[in-house]
């Protein structure tokens, strides 16, 4: 989806010449679509049981240990809530986040 939303910040900057009033709205449309989709993307992917990476994590590992990552599932959003609290969420968060983030507007051309 944040591919999607690059095309509409690409689109803003074809237009910028002739109708800027249409496209820098476009341009920051594009930019907050592709943060709140990557950013969902990378927050979904933590290795946390109630998470979607916490499932592929749970089939990549041995039985015994998938057993355990199934006990901690009840607690995850805790864990997640304290990660946040003690903000390293966002420490977490942040390497993948930018790495995608400057390859997906690098590639199309939106990095200002």
């Amino acid at each position: 989806m944040a591919v999607g939303w690059a095309l509409v910040g690409r689109l803003g900057l074809a237009l910028l010449d002739r109708w800027e009033w249409a496209a820098v709205p476009l341009v920051l449309m594009g930019q907050a679509g592709i943060v709140i989709n990557l950013i969902l993307m990378v927050l979904n992917l933590l290795p946390l049981p109630p998470l979607d990476g916490g499932r592929v994590l749970a089939g990549m590992v041995p039985p015994r240990m998938a057993y355990a990552l199934a006990r901690i599932e009840p607690y995850g959003l805790l864990i997640l809530v304290a990660l946040l609290a003690t903000g390293l969420l966002g420490r977490l968060l942040s390497p993948p986040f930018t790495a995608l983030y400057d390859a997906i507007t690098g590639w199309f051309g939106l990095n200002f």
